[in-house]
């Protein structure tokens, strides 16, 4: 009955330290950060069968603490960062395509295309810099001409034209990121549903 209790108290202190280490989706981590996690959860399931929970506990807790001293160090120097976190890829300048740097990037033109799709990009030419962000996701700046309108930008050309705006919408009672922040729902939720 104690390797229930120990693995209880490895789950616990697994689950604590990794959010202790952060909130990201495996997309948004970094080597580093990927085989710290794997390596907390192979030593996880090593624990209560061979090593005891002691040990695995201490052994978790050195895989956090050097992630965090990395990621610490990262911040201060360009350099640590480079080594462990990476650097974002140029891919796209000024409308074309970047080979040499895809084939660094070991992405195919198609993968390239699939990244632009879900941001909603048409085109190449629509691009001004694309680049492989180190979590992966594609960064970019879109040309003059593709850019949308700001809100401030339609202001100011409905201002010259001299036209009135309509008036303001009542206001909502509120939104999803302020029940985030208060913690309750604004709305009552279905039963179904909660």
């Amino acid at each position: 009955m104690d390797f229930i209790w120990e693995a209880i108290l490895v789950l616990s202190v697994g689950f604590v330290l990794l959010r202790i280490a952060g909130k990201k989706t495996v997309a948004e981590m970094t080597g580093l950060e990927i085989i710290t996690l794997l390596s907390m959860a192979s030593v996880s399931g090593h624990a209560v069968a061979e090593d005891g929970p002691l040990r695995t506990i201490i052994v978790l807790c050195i895989f956090v603490a050097l992630l965090i001293t990395v990621q610490f160090l990262a911040v201060k120097f360009n350099i640590i960062e480079k080594l462990f976190m990476g650097k974002a890829t140029p891919v796209i300048k000024e409308g074309k395509i970047i080979p040499e740097n895809l084939k660094k990037l070991r992405m195919s033109v198609d993968q390239l295309e699939a990244k632009m799709r879900e941001k909603g990009i048409e085109s190449f030419s629509d691009v001004k810099t694309g680049t492989i962000e180190i979590s992966g996701h594609l960064g970019y700046e879109l040309m003059r001409h593709a850019k949308p309108v700001t809100i401030g930008e339609l202001e100011t050309i409905l201002s010259q034209l001299n036209w009135t705006a309509p008036p303001p919408k009542p206001k909502q009672s509120g939104n999803l990121f302020q029940e985030v922040v208060e913690h309750e729902h604004r709305h009552p939720i279905r039963p179904e549903l909660d």
